[in-house]
């Protein structure tokens, strides 16, 4: 009879060498199947420009619907991000208090300085159907909210903003 015989000093060298290809193939695949599921829509924060169809001031169905959503508990905070640079962190509540279901709602935010001079001016949709929770502020629905603004100077008043609504879309 014939006999194979693997010596033995030769063993663990294959083991461990099957080993670390295995692993290194799982590792691959969860790699590849990361990168294809963060492909998918795009966060809230991403999404920019106008939403189709929203309503601006001075159309008559702006104007009847504005008077029904409140913007409420405002507050600003000073915050850094990752490059060092001053961002104001705005946030609240949006609460629907119409009889309609709120798609989009864009906010005209004023940050002042401390001699009361506009210091940054941004338009912000922190509602819109495309980003976030995807579904719109049902009836007499109340949602939190947060804006982003960078590049603060160094003389932003946060006790001092304007916030009005901008532009509104609802069912």
């Amino acid at each position: 009879m014939l006999e194979l015989s693997i010596p033995e000093d030769k063993s663990p060298r294959l083991k461990i060498m099957a080993y670390t290809c295995a692993i290194f193939v799982v590792a691959a695949g969860v790699v590849v199947l990361y990168a294809r599921f963060q492909s998918g829509p795009q966060s809230a924060g991403s999404v920019t420009g106008p939403v189709p169809g929203i309503m601006r001031p001075g159309e008559p169905d702006f104007e009847y619907y504005k008077k029904y959503i409140r913007i409420a508990d405002v507050k600003a905070s000073l915050g850094t991000n990752f490059a060092k640079s001053r961002i104001a962190i705005v946030s609240g509540f949006i609460t629907n208090e119409g009889d309609r279901k709120l798609e989009a709602l864009e906010l005209r935010i004023a940050l002042y300085d401390l001699y009361n001079k506009l210091s940054k001016e941004r338009i912000s949709t922190p509602l819109r159907p495309d980003a976030g929770l995807k579904r719109p502020l049902q009836p007499l629905e109340r949602r939190d909210f947060t804006v982003w603004i960078e590049n603060i100077e160094q003389l932003w008043n946060p006790r001092r903003l304007e916030i009005e609504i901008s532009g509104l879309k609802y069912q």
